[in-house]
């Protein structure tokens, strides 16, 4: 069983017997906001309703237990216990009342995060898309992958047409025709065309 006494008009105490454990939770709302704070001490299990009290050390509760009287002190958000019952003496009675369950505080539901929007400055846009910015007539575009594959393949086309220009059909002429090779006479050396039949200089019959 749970109880609950009113210490202002926003302000109350849950009482609570946990086992052999006593559980004190103060509840304050204000400005439309509840805080709560809860401690525990070992009393024992209580065997009748608890009493609070209005004393001048602040409030005090008094448990009756199997194994005799227990005094809770509350003052603030701090909680003990008394060795007597000395404080009870010119004490005011604070009306103590059932409760099903002690209220549990929750943080507000945060609402969904919403996409940011692009940042505009004067004539100047930035958005999240690829990382671009916009100013005026000119845009900027950041795709490092993109581009990447574009050096590639700029890469590629500048290997292969180097590997064209080292090809035999390049070396041959632009017509793809192989190139004429002198020939030299095996007599004196001078060179002759494929087409001679002697040599011009030393009249030497050619193969």
């Amino acid at each position: 069983m749970r109880y609950l006494f009113e210490l202002s008009a926003e302000q109350y105490v849950y009482l609570e017997n946990l086992g052999d454990q006593a559980r004190v939770t103060t509840s304050s709302s204000s400005s439309g906001q509840q805080q709560q704070s809860s401690s525990s001490l070992q009393t024992g299990t209580w065997t009748v309703p608890p009493e609070a009290f209005r004393a001048a050390i602040g409030v005090v509760v008094r448990l009756h237990t199997a194994q005799g009287e227990r005094f809770l002190h509350i003052q603030g958000g701090r909680l003990s216990l008394l060795s007597d019952a000395s404080p009870l003496a010119e004490a005011q009675s604070i009306p103590v009342q059932a409760v099903a369950h002690v209220p549990e505080t929750s943080l507000p539901s945060m609402p969904p995060m919403q996409p940011m929007a692009p940042m505009t400055m004067d004539n100047m846009q930035m958005g999240q898309n690829a990382m671009s910015m916009q100013m005026g007539n000119m845009r900027l575009s950041m795709t490092p992958i993109a581009r990447s594959q574009d050096n590639r393949s700029q890469d590629n086309r500048s290997q292969d047409n180097r590997s064209q220009d080292n090809s035999p059909a390049s070396q041959s002429g632009a017509s793809g025709a192989p190139a004429v090779q002198r020939k030299f006479c095996s007599q004196c050396g001078v060179g002759f065309q494929p087409s001679d039949r002697f040599c011009a200089n030393c009249g030497h019959r050619l193969d």
